[in-house]
């Protein structure tokens, strides 16, 4: 099958969140099973600068309301995947993909409408035609619009990341797309009253996914269903929940230059070395025999940073060290520094997105925190245990389905996880932590059942593959 991705974000150079990564990873794993694999991003200016693509001579006119957009076509490769990038400087030669730190860019719809619109006139020019036109996030949810109003032979899938954000606007500027009135509709992307995009896509495409089997079950409720529960119960037929996973090369403690020492599954002397360089690389209090939790995470409420805050203080009593990296909402923000002040060298905040600095937390903790209120899929609790950091989790989506509660008896489990939402739930997570922390042996044996977990592509590929064959057929 040929197939073109269309999304907003590319690792490394075009990242802000998890998107990136499975954009680097996803199209790779299904080019290996032998199927036909492009990729398309807006030319933002890390990728312009990467070197990675180069301009072509194909130039597109893609029109718009009242005036077309002359769009120059960029070309790039990875291994057997196809990478094209569309040029429009006045959308994408900014310094962050989104927004400026105060909110998203005012010109967003405008924006990725052209992504849209310029992705389904690149599939129109590929050789061959792709079969399918997979669109990721709402960023790309005018694709399968688009491609109906032009009446195209394609199939349209489209993958749900975070149904939080959903590209919500105010009914006026639904003329402004250049689709038909009638799309301005119950049965399309009218939603009481307003223009929303997600709720768009999941009515016109073919198929839709998301990112774990749980995180699907869960967005058909009121609670994490973000006002389109009932939309997607609707079309539950069409909805696949399917787990994500990462680059194991890539993400690999053997081969890893950015930390300290390399160490693997039964030969683990070099992740102490890690641990010990972490100290030293980030303030921490020096090794005292008790165990250091790592944090790499977007500053928001829906991480659970506000309970990893709110639990510090029993965490230091209890003899433990937090290092956390991150940066977002700017109250958490301070918050976190707060607390670094006032327990100096016992917690470290770091406020950047530094993906350097992140594998060495992973590498060198002892614990990762991740205490989601809600978790599509999320990455960083694989990569934790792939580097030996044990994880202590909230019990939701992704979250679930890859952290496996540990049990002493019978020396299985990866990880803990905690329900409710709730301060206490969470103190009692880090106390079982803690708890193993203090028999070593033990400890070994979750730390390297967790390493030995496959986090590959490798089951995702056949989801995807029987999502792509029933719309074709």
């Amino acid at each position: 099958m040929n197939i073109l991705f269309v999304a907003t974000e590319l690792a490394p150079h075009a990242k802000v969140g998890g998107l990136a990564d499975v954009m680097a990873a996803l199209p790779q794993a299904l080019a290996r099973a032998g199927h036909g694999i492009s990729v398309v991003v807006p030319l933002h200016r890390g990728l312009r600068k990467s070197g990675e693509f180069r301009p072509t001579s194909l130039t597109m006119e893609i029109p718009a309301t009242g005036k077309s957009w002359p769009t120059r076509v960029w070309q790039g490769r990875r291994g057997e995947v196809a990478l094209w990038a569309v040029e429009r400087d006045e959308f994408f030669d900014r310094e962050h993909l989104y927004g400026d730190g105060t909110g998203d860019y005012p010109d967003s719809l405008e924006r990725f409408n052209f992504l849209a619109r310029a992705s389904v006139e690149l599939a129109r020019y590929l050789d061959p035609t792709p079969d399918i036109l997979h669109a990721n996030d709402w960023h790309a949810a005018l694709v399968p619009g688009h491609c109906a109003a032009l009446g195209l032979p394609m199939k349209t899938v489209f993958t749900i990341h975070n149904l939080k954000y959903q590209g919500e606007f105010p009914s006026e500027d639904f003329p402004s797309l250049g689709l038909p009135s009638g799309m301005y509709s119950p049965e399309g992307f009218e939603f009481y009253g307003r223009l929303n995009l997600m709720k768009g896509a999941i009515l016109l495409s073919d198929a839709v996914t998301t990112v774990s089997p749980t995180y699907a079950r869960e967005i058909q409720a009121e609670a994490q269903g973000f006002g389109l529960h009932e939309v997607l119960r609707a079309n539950a037929a069409k909805l696949t929940g399917i787990l994500n996973g990462i680059d194991e090369e890539s993400w690999n403690p053997a081969i890893d230059h950015a930390i300290k020492s390399p160490y693997r599954t039964g030969a683990l002397r070099g992740r102490e070395e890690c641990r010990a360089a972490l100290e030293i690389e980030v303030g921490l209090e020096p090794a005292n025999g008790r165990p250091i939790f790592g944090m790499v995470t977007r500053m928001a409420a829906e991480k659970g940073v506000d309970l990893a805050l709110a639990n510090a203080a029993h965490l230091i009593q209890k003899g433990g060290r937090l290092v956390i990296l991150g940066a977002g909402d700017k109250g958490l923000e301070e918050m976190a520094v707060r607390l670094a002040q006032n327990h100096p060298r016992k917690v470290v905040v770091r406020r950047e997105h530094n993906e350097g600095l992140a594998r060495r937390i992973f590498a060198g903790s002892d614990f990762f925190l991740m205490p989601s209120a809600s978790e599509p899929c999320g990455l960083t609790q694989m990569y934790a245990m792939r580097y030996g950091a044990i994880p202590v989790v909230g019990d939701t989506g992704g979250l679930h389905d890859t952290v496996d509660e540990w049990e002493g008896e019978t020396r299985k489990g990866t990880g803990f996880l905690f329900h409710p939402h709730t301060e206490s739930a969470l103190r009692g997570a880090v106390d079982r932590a803690l708890a193993l922390w203090d028999e070593p042996a033990i400890m070994k044996v979750a730390r390297q059942n967790g390493m030995k977990k496959e986090w590959g592509w490798g089951s995702a590929v056949p989801a995807y593959e029987n999502v792509y064959r029933s719309v074709l057929a």
